[in-house]
Formats: structure tokens, C-alpha cells, sequence
């Protein structure tokens, strides 16, 4: 038993001298139980943070529409309020006695009201799209309801403006109405008589 413990002694001099840590010590045997409990405990943390991931993303989802909805009515909140003050202009026109005032004062405050209105749309970021004979024909931002004859207008451009357009940013809210120059049709120019 010395002879044991003198070993022991030897060997623990000789392990700090050459910087050698102790050997750790040996583990306890884990029982079954103790390993079934550890894995119960950890299925039942992770089944926790699971059910609070799902709530969270819930109630993420619940806000996000909530957030959509309320961004959608100040939205027309703002339109509508930018509108009412035309809508007063014309009930006052109507209230106009026409007699008194003359076809000139009444277009007069139509065209008062028209401005009105433009103004309102232009503050909601709404831009007329208002081409000018000549001007290229855009498919995406025109659409072309006639062909016309139109000296001085290349074919397939634009000839006239029909019907003003309106877009917002990228959004075309409605095209404009164009006319098209016509092409010459071939021959045409021998069917002319010659000049005099």
C-alpha cells in the first residue's frame, strides 16, 4: 500500500515538473432515467419556443395587416379630402342663378373648377399624359383609337390627342386617347392629279 502511494507521489512530482495537468477524473455512469429525464426537459423547452415562435409570428402577421389596412384608409382619407373642396365649388355653381351671370361667368367657373380639380390630382402625385402631334406612339402609356390623315406627321406617329391620360408614378391610371398619322397607301400618289 505505501509502495502505491509512493508511486502515486512520484508520478504527480513528475507531471507538475514536466507541466502535465492531472488526469481528469474518471465520469459517473449516467442512468437510463437521468438521460430519458435530460432529453423530456430539452423536448419540452424546445416545444415551448416553438408555440412562442408561432404566437409571435401570429400576432406579426394580425399587425401587419391591421398596419395595411389603416395605410390603405388614410390613403383614400387624404383623396376624398383633397376632392370635397371641388365638390363645394360645383354645388355652388349650381346654385347659380345662370340668368344673372352669363354663359361667359359660368364657363368662367367651370374652368376655376377644372383647375381645382387638377390641382387636387396633381397633390395626390397624378400626372396627365398629354402628347403632342408627332411625339412617338408609346403603347404602354397611349392607346390609339383612330387613324387620320396628318400632312407634316410621320406614320404611325401620333396626329392628335383625343383624350387626356393620367398616370401616377409608375401606374398608368388611364392612357391617353390618340389619334395615328395614316401611312400613304401605295399608288395613292399616281391617283393624284398633277399639279397645274
Amino acid at each position: 500500500m505505501e509502495e502505491t502511494i509512493a508511486t502515486a507521489e512520484v508520478m504527480k512530482h513528475h507531471r507538475e515538473k514536466h507541466g502535465h495537468p492531472e488526469p481528469a477524473p474518471e465520469p459517473k455512469p449516467i442512468s437510463q432515467e437521468e438521460i430519458e429525464t435530460g432529453l423530456r426537459a430539452e423536448i419540452e423547452d424546445l416545444k415551448g419556443k416553438y408555440q412562442r415562435s408561432l404566437a409571435d409570428f401570429a400576432n406579426y402577421q394580425r399587425r401587419a395587416i391591421e398596419n395595411e389596412r389603416d395605410a390603405r384608409r388614410q390613403g383614400t382619407v387624404s383623396a376624398i379630402s383633397s376632392l370635397l373642396g371641388v365638390l363645394d365649388n360645383f354645388d355652388l355653381a349650381l346654385r347659380h342663378d345662370a340668368a344673372s351671370g352669363g354663359a361667359e361667368s359660368m364657363a368662367r367657373g367651370v374652368s376655376m373648377i377644372r383647375d381645382q380639380m387638377a390641382q387636387a390630382l396633381s397633390s395626390l402625385g397624378v400626372k396627365p399624359i398629354t402628347p403632342e402631334p408627332g411625339d412617338e406612339f408609346e403603347p404602354r402609356r397611349h392607346e390609339a383609337v383612330v387613324q387620320i390623315e396628318s400632312p407634316g406627321v410621320k406614320p404611325g406617329r401620333i396626329a392628335s390627342l383625343l383624350q387626356t391620360g393620367y398616370e401616377m408614378g409608375d401606374w398608368i391610371l388611364r392612357p391617353a386617347k390618340v389619334g395615328i398619322a395614316k401611312g400613304r397607301e401605295e399608288g395613292s400618289a399616281a391617283a393624284e392629279p398633277p399639279p397645274t
